[in-house]
């Protein structure tokens, strides 16, 4: 399993519903959520108002998995 995988779990429902507003990487903005949504190219990223580095959603996810070792869906 290599360090992306451990570190962001598969998309669920929110991923899906943010995959009209997503951005490719080179499209991203300071402020934009930087949350991969699809595990295959062309890689797309959630984009949403970020706090830090990601979206409310999943600053929460990412914080839950570490926490506990599940991914918070």
């Amino acid at each position: 399993m290599t360090e992306h995988q451990r570190e962001f779990s598969p998309a669920n429902e929110y991923d899906v519903r943010r995959l009209p507003f997503a951005k490719r990487l080179e499209d991203l903005l300071p402020g934009d959520c930087i949350w991969p949504i699809n595990s295959g190219g062309p890689y797309l990223f959630c984009a949403a108002k970020a706090v830090g580095k990601y979206c409310p959603h999943h600053k929460t996810r990412l914080i839950h998995k570490r926490g506990s070792g599940h991914a918070h869906e």
